[in-house]
């Protein structure tokens, strides 16, 4: 690594119009440590970890360390913008739930893992519908919400 790195960071940071205390501490690394980094030292392992993994910065991972960028996996360079042409619309979303989810209930009464209960009618579609709204306001949740569990590709 070099100073290219600490430019990167500065840039980074600048793009997400952060001082470079608030930066610092939005990451969790000490702000005399981030200061060095802009001016050329290495950042540690365990730094380079935070950037990876904090929702505002992992999008520039890939561009910090390899000058590569890409939008497809959400990986740009500051200054980008991630296309939103390949995200769903809400109409868009719930149809692909529902129709998922139906080929889901439909391979499990396949593999005989659902039984039918022959005194009750069952309308397959509904059931994909139900499992959409009691499920969407936790995707909803971990959509707004990203933790450093989750991983870029």
């Amino acid at each position: 690594m070099s100073t290219n790195i600490g430019i990167k960071l500065k840039l980074i940071r600048e793009s997400m119009g952060f001082s470079q205390a608030k930066f610092a501490e939005m990451l969790d690394i000490g702000l005399s440590g981030y200061k060095r980094y802009e001016l050329g030292n290495e950042p540690s392992g365990n730094t380079i970890k935070k950037i990876a993994n904090h929702p505002k910065t992992k999008m520039y991972f890939m561009w910090l360390f390899t000058d590569e960028t890409n939008p497809e996996l959400g990986q740009i360079a500051p200054g980008d913008f991630i296309s939103e042409q390949g995200l769903l619309n809400e109409e868009e979303f719930e149809k692909q739930f529902i129709d998922t989810s139906i080929k889901s209930l439909l391979m499990f009464f396949h593999l005989d893992w659902f039984k039918v209960n022959p005194d009750k009618k069952i309308d397959i579609n509904d059931c994909g519908k139900l499992l959409l709204k009691d499920l969407k306001p936790i995707i909803d949740a971990r959509a707004s919400k990203p933790t450093n569990s989750q991983k870029t590709a």
